[in-house]
């Protein structure tokens, strides 16, 4: 009897794996569908809200952030840089698909040595990461999470108690 239930759970496995299939033919190649601008539904969804401002500091290899609050859209971005090394700012998975700074020639912000550049960036509510995309920058601690608030209200509280972005705590290397 045990034989039986064991064969049939084999036979029931085999049917169900039978049915998987790969990518099909041509799929990986597919040109993406494009939506025209103006078009019901092809709207780029964005945050909404009055935005904010922050200045960050970065050098070899950290980032600080200096001043500020980050409220819901668009950004403001100040990037000091206080060494003498080009770094730059992205924050991963914007909103709107930019990013500040870069090194592959599409840059909003990004600063060579002692100079200071200002971009923005369109961002939801949440806590986001903000790495030097520079080679080997973020692997050597160029990474830092900033809060971007939902209203002004919360931010206005994370203010009061003393919880936003600016100085945390955080040991930073010589520059």
């Amino acid at each position: 009897m045990r034989r039986l239930t064991l064969g049939t759970a084999a036979l029931a496995a085999a049917a169900l794996l039978a049915g998987c299939t790969g990518v099909p033919d041509g799929a990986a190649e597919a040109q993406a569908l494009v939506c025209p601008p103006g078009e019901p539904g092809c709207d780029e969804i964005l945050p909404i809200g009055p935005g904010g401002a922050v200045e960050v500091e970065m050098g070899n290899f950290f980032f600080n952030v200096t001043d500020g609050i980050a409220i819901t859209g668009e950004i403001e971005v100040t990037a000091v840089n206080i060494s003498d090394a080009y770094h730059n700012i992205e924050f991963l998975g914007a909103a709107d698909g930019t990013y500040l700074g870069g090194s592959d020639g599409e840059a909003v912000v990004g600063a060579d040595g002692f100079e200071t550049d200002v971009g923005q960036v369109a961002l939801f509510p949440g806590e986001w990461l903000m790495i030097c995309n520079v080679p080997g920058h973020r692997a050597a601690g160029m990474e830092l999470p900033i809060t971007v608030y939902a209203t002004e209200e919360e931010a206005e509280l994370a203010i009061e108690a003393g919880e936003t972005d600016v100085d945390r705590d955080r040991e930073m290397p010589n520059t």
